[in-house]
């Protein structure tokens, strides 16, 4: 083994990062190639490629490796799977020991990995034909053994080997598969979307954070509606999020919606900006319609409270996935507030206007961003013809948040209220509260007139609050 200690060069040197790698493997006698989604994207000519390596090293030797180049201590935490992390500056290459199995056990989170002696091995038993292809980092050759860059010039999905399989080994790639598919624009080979479709209850077997992941980067991807569609048609739907099974089941949407409920979502879902909380609440802003739908005399269905019921419905499904309690009170917020929204009419005042900030508080943007997607989402292409409304909204928005509307609170602290009073924490003190805090927010008290606010309590207190 060699006793090579070469300089590393700065971060944002991919090619040179790479090639002082690999020469440091091939100096300690080990393979070293690029694989996966960093081969597949560089033949896309996407930018900013990750640093993903497969290599005949088993993990305690890619650490003695990375050690000797001076890359401080690595991550070891996926050293039993045969990954090891090491930082380079502010990238992160994972160098992963080549593995001749990698199976999943029902619900766990971690894979049953026994490592390979061959880079044939290791692509073998990859999930896509497109994601199996390696380049050889020292003379940059392609080693495509399964056909992935024909694949991809082509357009189409394909499963490595007999898809079962490969689904078997770990069914979250039946949620994988649709995500590239629609990020990528590709057609699903029939026999991958075969597989896809008659295992879709595998994905049972599967943890509910991995399951949460695969979701967030369909929706915070370029084509979210793409992804849902082949969900739905694939039968993952139901077998991953079935709360999501409802949208689905209302073909029609009132008189004045051409489009059905699943096709309005659609729209929304496309129409707005890729962040996880505002592409989750516009999946789910009409979630309860189909629940709380009823008809007048006339017919005409209508859905009384659908984004009070929607909330619930929301944080139910988001609960269920693991999401963060932030992700889920953001999305929850954004639900049931989207019909507020749509309500705002020229003569709301300007109490009215700061309510509304202070109840959206920093979702204040994605709230109208929501409220425009939705309205926009019920006609064919069309403008939206109540924009201009929202437009207005929002130059309203702006000139209160220059009146700091965040200090629009009660000057007076519940403890300001029981010391004055002596009398026990209660109802009372959120009533009179709320009565000062409306007062500044109609501009009829200032946040700091304590003097005023105290005659306003006293005159409540009287008349036994």
């Amino acid at each position: 083994m060699a006793n090579s200690n070469p300089t590393l060069p700065p971060s944002s040197d991919r090619a040179a990062i790479v090639e002082t790698l690999a020469r440091a493997f091939a100096d300690a006698g080990e393979e070293l190639f690029l694989v996966g989604g960093a081969i597949r994207d560089a033949l896309l000519g996407e930018q900013d490629l990750d640093l993903d390596f497969a290599t005949s090293a088993r993990p305690r030797t890619t650490v003695e490796i990375a050690e000797r180049l001076g890359l401080g201590s690595p991550y070891r935490v996926g050293e039993k799977y045969g990954t090891i992390g090491v930082r380079i500056g502010d990238r992160v290459a994972e160098i992963t020991t080549y593995r001749s199995k990698e199976m999943y056990e029902p619900g766990s989170r971690k894979p049953d990995v026994e490592f390979g002696t061959t880079l044939l091995q290791d692509l073998s038993r990859r999930d896509f034909t497109i994601n199996a292809m390696a380049r050889n980092p020292r003379d940059g050759t392609l080693l495509d053994p399964l056909g992935g860059e024909a694949d991809l010039s082509a357009g189409i999905l394909r499963a490595v080997g007999d898809p079962f399989e490969r689904f078997q080994e770990d069914p979250l790639r039946l949620l994988r598969g649709v995500r590239f598919a629609a990020r990528l624009g590709f057609t699903i080979e029939a026999e991958t979307w075969r597989a896809i479709a008659e295992t879709a209850g595998a994905l049972s077997s599967v943890s509910r954070e991995r399951i949460r992941d695969e979701y967030t980067r369909m929706l915070e991807g370029s084509r979210p509606s793409r992804a849902l569609t082949l969900l739905r048609e694939s039968g993952l739907l139901p077998a991953s999020v079935p709360g999501l099974i409802p949208l689905t089941q209302m073909t029609d949407h009132g008189p004045r919606h051409p489009l059905s409920l699943w096709d309005h979502t659609l729209q929304v879902v496309d129409a707005v900006p890729p962040t996880l909380a505002l592409r989750w609440a516009a999946v789910l802003h009409d979630i309860a319609k189909p629940a709380t739908r009823t008809h007048e005399p006339s017919g005409r269905p209508r859905f009384f409270h659908h984004e009070e019921v929607g909330a619930g419905m929301a944080r139910q499904i988001l609960s269920d996935l693991r999401y963060s309690g932030d992700v889920i009170d953001a999305v929850v917020l954004l639900v049931e507030t989207h019909m507020q929204l749509h309500s705002y009419t020229a003569d709301w005042t300007d109490g009215a206007v700061r309510r509304l900030m202070l109840r959206l508080g920093t979702r204040t943007a994605e709230a109208i961003m929501l409220a425009r997607a939705d309205a926009a989402g019920h006609t064919l292409g069309e403008p939206a013809h109540n924009a201009p409304k929202f437009d207005e909204l929002e130059a309203r928005i702006q000139r209160n948040q220059n009146e700091e509307i965040t200090r629009m609170r009660s000057p007076l602290t519940g403890n300001d209220l029981m010391s004055r009073y002596q009398r026990q924490p209660g109802p009372w003190i959120g009533k009179i509260k709320s009565a000062l805090e409306n007062a500044v927010i109609d501009g009829e008290l200032s946040p700091d007139d304590r003097e005023r606010a105290w005659r306003i309590a006293d005159a409540l207190v009287a008349r036994d609050v």
